[in-house]
Parts: structure tokens; sequence; C-alpha cells
């Protein structure tokens, strides 16, 4: 099923540079390229300790201690 998505102009310009890069054949085609590397972002993209929580300001406050 088709259908219709409204996206902003840079944005249509965008996909038409990555269209003819990737020589996809379709605007539909480029969108499923970008989200499936998208959905596979190596865990090693966020730091060597993804499990590492959140800093906050009192760990933020010991870092500036001398």
């Amino acid at each position: 099923m088709a259908t219709t998505i409204a996206v902003k102009e840079s944005t249509l310009q965008l996909l038409a540079k990555v269209k003819k890069k990737t020589e996809a054949a379709s605007m539909d085609e480029t969108i499923q390229m970008l989200l499936q590397k998208f959905e596979h972002v190596p865990n090693s993209r966020f730091g060597s300790q993804p499990r590492l929580g959140k800093f906050e300001e009192k760990d933020r406050m010991k870092a500036h201690e001398l």
C-alpha cells in the first residue's frame, strides 16, 4: 500500500542526493536503506562502556575538585 508523507523541501533534496549517490531505484528504496543502516548501528558507536549510567550533578562536581 502506497502512502504520502510530508517532508520539508530541504529533506526532499537530501533524499534525492542520497538516492542519486546510492543509485536507488526509488525514494522508498532510499528510505529503506537509510532505516536499515540506522537499525544496525554497532554498540561501539556509543562508547566503550555502553552500560555505564548517566552522570549526575554530584558526579560532575567531583570531577572538578582539585
